[in-house]
């Protein structure tokens, strides 16, 4: 029973460790001002063994908010009567 708590608390720290590394992908992702930065640090994501909880999904929904914002950003306007810059 003592082994199986030792486990659980090795994985979960492992787990910890993913969500860290994600979360400093993302902050570099949200403080990027253009969508090819923001691409360049997205190459800095594992694409390997991650595992998914609900802690890393939160973090991935908020770098694709943050790719959404920089995208719709540099997206030209489709409005006819805008003036352009």
């Amino acid at each position: 029973m003592r082994w199986l708590l030792v486990i659980s608390v090795a994985l979960g720290a492992c787990a910890d460790r993913q969500a860290e590394r994600l979360e400093k992908i993302k902050d570099a992702v949200c403080a990027c001002k253009t969508s090819s930065c923001a691409e360049l640090a997205l190459k800095d994501v594992p694409k390997d063994d991650v595992k998914a909880s609900r802690r890393s999904q939160a973090v991935a929904r908020g770098m694709l908010e943050c790719m959404s914002k920089l995208y719709e950003a540099e997206r030209p306007s489709t409005d006819p009567d805008a003036t352009t810059p």
